[in-house]
């Protein structure tokens, strides 16, 4: 780890997420019979929150996405999300309010996103980081790619990215 990017890291307090793409493999959907949508996520990226969460961190969601899944899964998780937001500005509009909201300056936040739609977010935040599979802009303006693609454990290698930067352990 560079330690310009220890430092970006050792500041965080809250690392807000967009959730498909990132938190669920972004490539594919699946429909059943019945019309609805099923998504694939990793239990290790959920387990990276827990361990995030224990540590002090807290963890959100922020989605373009209007399916059930995405506050069912939030839910499941333990972290607050707000789900059809329909735009990039509004999507920063949201961080930036819950930051003020919370007390929390944009180096204290770690966003992530996989799309055009997370770019605003992730030039915001203090910390903002794409997913390997990201699309090339984001990849362009965030602070750091992760090794993992979406939903296949990028949220978990940027949880313990965090907690090593702050010297707390990988634990849950």
């Amino acid at each position: 780890m560079t330690l310009n990017l220890k430092k970006k890291l050792e500041k965080i307090r809250l690392l807000a997420l967009d959730f498909d793409g990132t938190l669920t493999v972004g490539a594919y959907v699946v429909f059943r019979e019945d019309g609805k949508e099923s998504v694939i996520c990793s239990r290790r990226d959920s387990l990276g929150i827990n361990m995030l969460q224990a540590s002090g961190i807290e963890a959100i969601v922020i989605s373009k996405e209007i399916n059930g899944v995405v506050p069912e899964r939030c839910q499941k998780m333990g972290i607050k999300c707000w789900h059809g937001i329909k735009s990039a500005s509004s999507k920063l509009q949201i961080l930036q309010s819950y930051a003020k909201e919370r007390g929390l300056k944009a180096t204290e936040i770690c966003y992530g996103g996989d799309d055009v739609n997370d770019i605003d977010c992730i030039k915001w935040a203090g910390f903002g980081f794409t997913v390997a599979d990201g699309h090339q802009l984001c990849q362009k303006n965030a602070n750091f790619v992760t090794k993992a693609k979406g939903g296949d454990g990028a949220v978990r290698e940027i949880s313990e990215l965090i907690l090593h930067a702050q010297g707390k352990p990988i634990r849950f």
